[in-house]
């Protein structure tokens, strides 16, 4: 239920968000994904790569970055671009962070909430033997 709300949530925000962004800008959605992964590659970084001396962390967070906005089919400067409009449009940033909480909180939810395992019928047998 509370899945559910989350998801009724975000779309209320996003048809209330006044008008869409510009054409040079990167639309919410996909803007979202590329948050979203630059944080995954951040917590990457502070949790396994600090541990490691032989590791530049400069060198290697700038390479997940390229990987990410890559992976996006972005560059660093449409990113940046991106970004400071959301700065400078609260409504549109809110709207924007309110979603990435929103879908965090949804891929929280997955990993802990058990998986749906198909019923085994007990009277067949389980191995066909010859």
């Amino acid at each position: 239920m509370r899945i559910i709300a989350c998801i009724l949530s975000v779309f209320i925000l996003i048809a209330c968000s006044s008008g869409p962004v510009p054409k040079d800008i990167i639309p919410p959605d996909k803007m979202q994904g590329i948050v979203f992964d630059l944080i995954k590659a951040d917590e990457f970084i502070n949790s396994f790569a600090v541990k490691d001396t032989t590791v530049n962390i400069k060198i290697r967070r700038l390479t997940l970055y390229e990987q990410v906005f890559a992976l996006h089919r972005t560059s660093k400067d449409e990113f940046f671009k991106s970004y400071k409009y959301y700065q400078q449009h609260p409504d549109k940033n809110k709207v924007l962070f309110d979603s990435l909480y929103a879908a965090a909180n949804r891929k929280k939810i997955e990993a802990v909430e058990p998986k749906a395992v198909k019923p085994v019928d007990l009277t067949k047998p389980l191995h066909n033997h010859p």
